[in-house]
């Protein structure tokens, strides 16, 4: 599909046309070859959609388009938007893992500021939410040594992934559109 990537590390598929995914071969440093690209299935093509964040970690589409993407090192996600880049959420510890409700109303991700140490050793690890409607933002779980990357299924549960644990990790949605678990 694609060659000669500089250390691709995450993925978003967005319909059965387009691919979106990060590359950071200088985890890090900003303003160097780390950015977010396309590739359209239909002709190969991959296009630099933007550069210059100094760690575009993890990837998600949401159901208009719109991709948003953690930079860890400068605790940011990003949001490209009718082809222009903003800064949908700043002051965040480490983000990582991202991931959008199939109804394009919350968004999930995780913060990793200590990876692998747990809740009770003094870790400061969680999975958050923000409304994509109120910019409310929510603590889902905290505790787990490090929990790298998150998914949501249609019926609202979230799972991810705890690196250091060696587990998958699973939070039941119970109640109404707030997403509580």
């Amino acid at each position: 599909m694609a060659k000669d990537l500089h250390r691709p590390v995450d993925i978003a598929v967005d319909g059965s046309e387009m691919v979106y995914f990060t590359e950071v071969p200088d985890p890090g440093v900003g303003g160097g070859a780390n950015g977010v690209s396309s590739l359209d299935l239909d002709t190969g093509v991959v296009t630099r959609l933007h550069s210059g964040e100094p760690e575009p970690t993890n990837i998600a589409v949401d159901r208009d388009g719109d991709l948003y993407w953690t930079c860890k090192t400068a605790g940011v996600i990003l949001r490209r938007s009718n082809g222009k880049v903003s800064v949908f959420r700043d002051k965040l510890d480490h983000p990582s893992g991202i991931a959008i409700d199939h109804k394009g109303e919350m968004l999930y991700f995780t913060e990793v500021p200590t990876p692998g140490v747990p809740g009770d050793q003094g870790g400061k690890n969680r999975v958050r939410a923000i409304d994509l409607r109120t910019g409310a933002l929510r603590t889902i779980h905290t505790g787990d040594p490090e929990p790298t990357d998150v998914a949501v299924a249609r019926n609202g549960n979230l799972y991810w992934t705890c690196t250091s644990a060696g587990v998958i990790v699973e939070a039941k949605r119970r109640g109404g559109r707030d997403g509580r678990y």
